[in-house]
C-alpha cells in the first residue's frame, strides 16, 4: 500500500513529505542554494492531516500551498529520482 505525501509547492518546485512509519522524511529542493536537494527525517505526525499543518506552520507558509497525495503521484514520480541520488 502507498504511504502518504504531503506535497509542498514553492518556487515553482515541489517538495514532499513521505510519511513512510519506517522511514518518515523530508525531501526538500533548496531553489538557489549550491545544494540543491536534501533529506531530513521527519519527527512530527504521520497523520496527513496533522503532519500537512506541522510542517506548514514549521516553513511559516500558507497552507494551500500544500497537498495531500500518495506514492502514485504524478508530481512525486516524477522528481523522486532528484532525492534518489543522495540515500
Amino acid at each position: 500500500m502507498a504511504c502518504p505525501i504531503i506535497i509542498r509547492h514553492h518556487d515553482g518546485f515541489q517538495s514532499y513529505l513521505v510519511l513512510d512509519p519506517e522511514n518518515p522524511r523530508e525531501l526538500l529542493r533548496h531553489w538557489g542554494f549550491k545544494e540543491e536537494f536534501s533529506i531530513r527525517p521527519w519527527l512530527g505526525s504521520l497523520d496527513p492531516v496533522d503532519a500537512r499543518e506541522e510542517w506548514c506552520e514549521m516553513l511559516a507558509e500558507e497552507l494551500d500551498n500544500y497537498n495531500i497525495s500518495d506514492e502514485e503521484s504524478r508530481e512525486y514520480c516524477s522528481d523522486r529520482s532528484y532525492w534518489d541520488e543522495l540515500k
